[in-house]
């Protein structure tokens, strides 16, 4: 059963030049009552993220999975969080996205 962090939920959404949209969150295989990471500060303990909760990847990461090629040139959006960890900004640097945000994703255009 996929679950969310019980830790703290993020959303990544990628807005593709064509106005699509790809959303990867911090889902976990095997979601825990209480986090594994207790009270480590954000950007310590990830590897109990990965060992204990099975967690597939951060919001980042999963979002450029979804995007795939769409993501050359896209903005991507981060929700729930306060930045992006090194390892996300490689990820997403490698992909082609050309800038993160920490904020929602605009509303969408009528037409997209």
């Amino acid at each position: 059963m996929i679950g969310p962090c019980a830790k703290q939920t993020t959303r990544a959404t990628i807005v593709a030049l064509d106005g699509s949209r790809y959303v990867g969150e911090n889902d976990c295989l095997t979601p825990q009552a209480t986090c594994p990471r207790g009270d480590m500060p954000s950007g310590v303990g990830y590897e109990l993220c990965a060992s204990i909760c099975h967690q597939t990847g951060h919001a980042e990461v999963n979002a450029v999975r979804a995007a795939g090629s769409a993501a050359e040139g896209a903005i991507l959006y981060l929700e729930g969080h306060t930045y992006a960890c090194g390892n996300c900004k490689a990820v997403a640097a490698a992909a082609g996205i050309r800038e993160i945000v920490v904020a929602p994703p605009p509303p969408r255009r009528p037409y997209d």
